[in-house]
């Protein structure tokens, strides 16, 4: 399929030469600063892009509808919600694995004075940062994941979609994890374990991939998946945040915990679809 090998040949391509230039996906840090940031938040927006504007192409090309309605039903808001029961559910899950550590990392070197006077806020900040991921999940990373979703769960779930609902999942579940490739390899989701990081990312991604079908084709639209994708990249992080990070493939949303509740969910949506 052609519009396969141009997303994986331009993003690939894009990648190599970033790398190239010196930009790191997973820089050092004493590297990290506010250039090194947008720089990254920029390459990560074009890398997510890439497939989606490959996508329109092709659906332009050969008559392909790529279904953008604006029109939110009860599924948009289980989209939204979706993610952030998968980031809390994680969290017990990991703790066989990995020590419950709170926020206890904010706190270092903070004057025990002014640490008194934070207190509330502290305790505040879960509920904060899951509002901040839900506001952002609705807004900017919904925009940065309609990118990925033209093509996965838009024009190449469209040519796919005669096959039957799971044998498409898997196939389009394959080919996005392995899109994935050269950002887990450079520490993206799996620092620390860069080459099993790889194949532990297509799991992830062949058992969400049913579920973000399932979104978008019962919220009628695209956006509604692209809902659910750029709110769980907005609040996954809560799930290592909390618990130490003892080893990447067993704590969190893309451990084995999220993998485990994905399955379970699979489970349950194969008896409706």
């Amino acid at each position: 399929m052609s519009a396969l090998y141009w997303t994986f040949g331009l993003s690939w391509g894009v990648y190599l030469l970033f790398y190239l230039l010196g930009g790191r996906w997973n820089p050092a840090p004493e590297e990290a600063n506010p250039e090194t940031a947008l720089l990254l938040t920029a390459f990560g927006f074009l890398y997510m892009w890439i497939p989606g504007l490959v996508a329109l192409y092709f659906a332009r090309k050969e008559g392909v509808r790529l279904p953008l309605a604006l029109r939110p039903n009860r599924f948009w808001l289980f989209a939204w919600l979706f993610p952030v029961a998968l980031t809390l559910l994680s969290l017990p899950l990991s703790l066989p694995f990995a020590p419950w550590r709170g926020f206890a990392a904010l706190y270092e070197g903070i004057p025990p004075e002014d640490l008194a006077l934070l207190q509330g806020f502290f305790r505040l900040l879960p509920l904060i940062l899951l509002l901040t991921g839900l506001l952002a999940g609705a807004t900017v990373n919904l925009v940065a994941a309609l990118g990925e979703e033209l093509m996965w769960r838009g024009y190449l779930w469209e040519r796919l979609r005669e096959r039957g609902f799971w044998p498409a999942s898997l196939e389009i579940g394959f080919y996005w994890g392995l899109w994935h490739a050269p950002l887990v390899l450079s520490g993206h989701n799996y620092p620390h374990e860069p080459l099993l990081g790889v194949p532990m990312m297509v799991l992830f991604t062949l058992l969400l991939t049913p579920v973000l079908l399932y979104v978008r084709e019962k919220g009628g639209s695209l956006l509604a998946a692209a809902l659910l994708h750029g709110t769980l990249n907005a609040v996954a992080a809560l799930s290592l945040l909390l618990v130490e990070r003892t080893h990447d493939l067993l704590i969190g949303v893309v451990g084995l915990p999220g993998l485990f509740l994905l399955a379970l969910f699979n489970l349950w949506l194969r008896r409706r679809v």
